[in-house]
């Protein structure tokens, strides 16, 4: 299984960020190498602030991407199962999900602290995730 970890950019207000475009144009954050393996994001450290996906579609067909339920706990909503994210060809979306729903082990139990990472999966191997994290008292 080759289940692919996402870091998390931390933003600082008003501080430009790093360039976050590092391949090529398009290819936004890191590559989900093998969609139906997954990706795990470790939040740890980051649970304070407000967390931001974004998903970008480099395929020729979109490959909608799954984001899993968590564990409860710490996931008290985690009985609102998963949430699909519907992408089109060259597509680029951000989603904001909630903690209480997603917050959970993860897949595989890979990385970091195994009860504060969101885990997915997508329908194809052409989707590259950024995941930002953003302080909330903006």
């Amino acid at each position: 299984m080759a289940i692919t970890t996402v870091t998390v950019t931390d933003l600082t207000l008003n501080t430009e960020s790093a360039d976050l475009n590092a391949g090529a144009f398009g290819t936004l954050g890191t590559l989900i190498v093998t969609g139906a393996d997954g990706f795990n994001v470790d939040l740890s450290g980051h649970l304070d602030k407000k967390i931001t996906f974004i998903f970008t579609d480099q395929g020729a067909a979109g490959d909608d991407v799954t984001m899993e339920a968590g564990n409860r706990p710490p996931s008290q909503r985690a009985d609102l199962g998963t949430t699909v994210v519907a992408m089109a060809a060259s597509d680029t979306v951000a989603v904001c999900f909630e903690n209480a729903q997603f917050l959970g082990r993860g897949l595989g139990w890979s990385v970091g602290n195994h009860e504060q990472n969101m885990a997915g999966t997508s329908a194809g191997d052409a989707t590259y995730v950024l995941v930002l994290a953003t302080p909330r008292d903006l």
